[in-house]
């Protein structure tokens, strides 16, 4: 049970689990090589989970990924019932590379998170990226532990119904990561209902699942994840993009789509939206 696993970390954290090292001589920067510690694959992995992220997730320190990410994104949403499990869930959510572990998703979070953010330092960022890095590469080299249909569990059943009561959001028009994907939470993800239910994870019609359901902050980023992943963003010609061709009437420019038209024109305010969007992630990407 989760719960079992739950007490684990607790214990482990309170029972002074050993931390990565975070002594100036030995810590290595989160930019870094691998970390090339041999693994025993009997146990490894586990352990890894147990004596290293087990304490990041089970107490109240400082976490990286709230730092420069949408409010309410935490790791600690993805722990399962074992470490096996929550190793599986990450990797199917695709937030792990297990074939190229300094790649993960998950890695970017955490680097990206702002050392002078209020009790997160260089030390704490460090800690957290070796930590994960030790353990995916760990289960990269000896194989998921964990098999079945469901590594996340059953849908939670949380939804994100705040778009109509959310406040108006001040786009400060920067580059920064969470400008980017709050810009996308507030001009693409809000209009997700316009693709309801083909394109929903939760739907069981034949069509791309794009869109990411569960709470607000976590759905977006992964909806957002997926339409970069997918290519549907075109930096040559952003009007090009497929985000906005599929939706588009066909007499409007648009290209076959077999949901019908979701945008009868260019002045469509959801396609006005997308639009920034894609403008803005096309401007800030090198």
């Amino acid at each position: 049970m989760r719960v079992a696993l739950a007490a684990v970390l607790l214990l482990t954290a309170c029972g002074g689990a050993t931390p990565a090292s975070t002594d100036a001589s030995s810590s290595t920067s989160t930019t870094g090589a691998s970390t090339g510690a041999p693994i025993d694959c009997a146990g490894g992995p586990d352990e890894l989970f147990i004596k290293r992220i087990a304490p990041l997730l089970a107490t109240d320190r400082p976490k990286t990924c709230n730092t420069c990410h949408l409010s309410g994104v935490d790791m600690e949403m993805f722990v399962q019932d074992t470490p096996c499990q929550t190793m599986a869930c990450l990797e199917s959510k695709g937030l792990v590379d297990l074939s190229a572990p300094e790649a993960s998703v998950v890695l970017g979070w955490i680097s990206r998170a702002d050392p002078a953010s209020p009790l997160i330092d260089p030390s704490v960022i460090d800690e957290e990226y070796q930590a994960f890095l030790a353990w995916i590469e760990a289960t990269a080299q000896c194989g998921l532990c964990w098999s079945g249909d469901s590594p996340c569990g059953e849908p939670s059943g949380e939804e994100c119904e705040e778009d109509d009561a959310a406040p108006a959001w001040v786009d400060p028009g920067d580059c920064s990561p969470l400008t980017r994907e709050s810009l996308f939470r507030h001009k693409v993800y809000a209009w997700r209902d316009r693709c309801f239910p083909c394109h929903f994870d939760s739907s069981e019609i034949e069509a791309p699942k794009w869109i990411a359901t569960g709470s607000c902050e976590l759905g977006s980023l992964m909806t957002m994840r997926n339409v970069l992943e997918r290519g549907l963003v075109d930096y040559d010609d952003p009007e090009q993009s497929l985000l906005l061709l599929k939706p588009l009437a066909e007499s409007a420019g648009g290209v076959m789509h077999g949901g019908h038209d979701k945008f009868a024109n260019k002045t469509d305010e959801t396609y006005v939206d997308f639009l920034a969007w894609i403008s803005r992630e096309v401007e800030c990407s090198p």
